[in-house]
This record gives structure tokens, sequence and C-alpha cells, in this order.
């Protein structure tokens, strides 16, 4: 079986938009602030901001950038910052409804589902296209 690779693509645009005006919004708000209101904020201020900057987005991109590749080996996926490996043997199936805002890979273990944010409902036609793929790859593997 050839690899099947999915990735959100609006979730990392928003992300990645997200990001760059936060980022722009920041610098901009601190150029625009009086000198002398600058010169009160330490060093040790201005790494506090800039880490909560940095952290939100981190947190931001982490959505943006999960996958979801199924091979031979099973089903790997990224969600945020943790990574999961599944054989096939442990897949008892996929949801992805109209009201989900993902795919869930459904497990015979604890817990019983489990969500693949790198196939998301914001795709449209591209995710329900990119699940019915999954699908495929599924049942190929358990024949």
């Amino acid at each position: 079986m050839a690899p099947l690779v999915l990735r959100p693509r609006r979730a990392l645009l928003t992300a990645s938009v997200l990001s760059a005006v936060l980022m722009v919004l920041s610098v901009a708000g601190w150029v625009a602030m009086p000198s002398e209101t600058r010169d009160l904020f330490t060093p040790p201020q201005l790494l506090t901001l800039a880490f909560f900057v940095l952290i939100m987005i981190g947190f931001m991109m982490s959505v943006g950038l999960s996958v979801v590749r199924a091979d031979d080996t099973g089903l790997t996926f990224r969600n945020g910052l943790r990574s999961h490996h599944l054989d096939w043997s442990e897949v008892a199936g996929f949801r992805f409804t109209e009201n989900d805002p993902w795919a869930y890979v459904l497990t015979d273990g604890d817990p019983d589902q489990r969500p693949l944010l790198g196939l998301q409902r914001t795709d449209r036609e591209r995710a329900d296209a990119a699940f019915g793929a999954l699908n495929a790859a599924w049942r190929q593997a358990g024949s």
C-alpha cells in the first residue's frame, strides 16, 4: 500500500495567517507605545511577553500541522504535539459525520475513539474524499 498522508489545509492556512497577524500586531503595539512606557519594561518582562506570544503561535500551528498517515504498518497521527501509532488490528473503524469537526479513529481499547486532527471538516469536499481514501486504506490493510 502506498502511504496516505492527510493534512488540514484550511486549519494550517488559518493558523499561519493568525500567527502572522499576532506577530505584526505585537510589534506594531510595541512600536506605537510611547518610549517612556517602553522604557518601564524590564528584560524579564519583555521575555515573558515574547514567551506568551510564541506559546500562542505554537498552539495555533500545532493544530494546523496535525497529520494522519496510513501505510502498511498501520495508522500514525499527530494531534498537536503528541504522535500516536495504531496497528491496523487495533482500528475498529472511523467516524466523520457532518457534525464532527474532525474525523475519529474507533478502537476496541480505551479510549474507544481518538480524534484525527489531520482530517478536518473545514476542508469540506477535500476532507470527504480524504476520509473515503482513509477508509479504503483500512479495508485494504484488513484483507
